[in-house]
């Protein structure tokens, strides 16, 4: 279990340094100048690159989400489904992926597609999803493995279960002792339940640009593995490796105005088990792939109480 410590001091008036300027290598704050449609992006120095950093004050006379860059009248504009893929380039993205085995690939769909799939899942009731819970306090694991060894165990339900809070507090105090446990809602029949969009991450022509950024060739979509997860206030995911389940694990993005605060961040360890080498804070419409070829210890962090956003991703591996 890996604790969070409470930082220094904390400047009185939020942030007063980028990580560029405290090393002395990046832009200073007079350097972030807002423009008329919001923040002036401004490249960072630092490695892995997060793409841009941009100023913390935003043009009040702009409509444009900070960040996302989205505009809000996109709920309100029809997907006719007509749109065109334009992937990143991806010789930088091989660079950084030769360098720590980790990449983040933003802007997969336009702004209107990637919001209607944000908005697909979004807007489904908790009960349209499985609540996972492991281990199952119920369960004897033990005697599971002498009779069947091969069956992995956890408990399924959904809204509604009397049965919710008991194994919600035996999976958090398992937690609270470093022991390995998880709670989230996820997808249970994607067959039914994935948005035709994400047959993109299927599609050769996508395989294949991944193979020129990773260089693992003839990489095939692991069917029958991948899923949506919706993690809220309460949920997380322990420490934990993803065994043989692929060459390379990816994560698609599907929160909006997610922030450090509210927890649910993805941490992914040496094999000290201690030691974070990639922080992911859900980045909208950006796909986060992994190297787990040879196994690679992560957690995603637990979502703070009271927060009433969705941490809303598709998960999957391709082998």
């Amino acid at each position: 279990m890996i604790k969070g410590q409470q930082g220094g001091d904390f400047a009185p008036n939020g942030y007063q340094h980028t990580i560029d300027e405290e090393f002395g290598i990046g832009p200073t704050r007079e350097e972030f100048q807002p423009t008329e449609d919001g923040p002036n992006p401004i490249e960072s120095k630092m490695w892995p690159q997060s793409q841009n950093l941009t100023s913390q004050y935003t043009n009040p006379q702009s409509r444009q989400r900070p960040r996302l860059g989205m505009s809000p009248d996109l709920d309100e504009v029809i997907d006719d489904g007509n749109f065109k893929i334009d992937l990143p380039n991806s010789e930088a993205l091989k660079l950084q992926w030769e360098k720590i085995k980790a990449v983040n690939i933003p802007n997969i769909f336009p702004d209107l597609q990637a919001n209607t799939i944000h908005q697909y899942y979004y807007n489904q009731p908790d009960d349209w999803w499985d609540l996972i819970l492991y281990p199952d306090v119920d369960f004897d694991y033990e005697q599971s493995r002498i009779d069947n060894p091969d069956y992995y165990h956890m408990y399924k339900t959904q809204t509604g279960d009397e049965s919710i809070p008991r194994r919600l507090a035996h999976c958090h105090d398992l937690n609270d002792k470093g022991e390995f446990s998880y709670v989230y809602r996820r997808t249970g029949d994607m067959s039914v339940q994935q948005h035709p969009y994400l047959d993109l991450f299927k599609s050769e022509q996508f395989r294949n640009y991944l193979s020129e950024i990773t260089g693992h060739q003839d990489l095939e979509f692991s069917e029958g593995h991948s899923f949506v997860s919706n993690y809220e206030s309460g949920h997380y995911n322990g420490p934990h490796t993803d065994g043989e389940n692929g060459r390379i694990a990816f994560v698609f993005h599907l929160s909006k105005d997610w922030k450090p605060a509210y927890g649910g961040l993805f941490l992914r360890m040496d094999w000290d088990w201690k030691t974070i080498n990639k922080a992911i804070c859900p980045p909208f419409n950006t796909l986060s792939i992994f190297d787990v070829s040879n196994g690679a210890p992560h957690l995603v962090t637990e979502v703070a109480q009271g927060i009433d956003n969705k941490r809303i991703s598709f998960t999957g591996w391709y082998q």
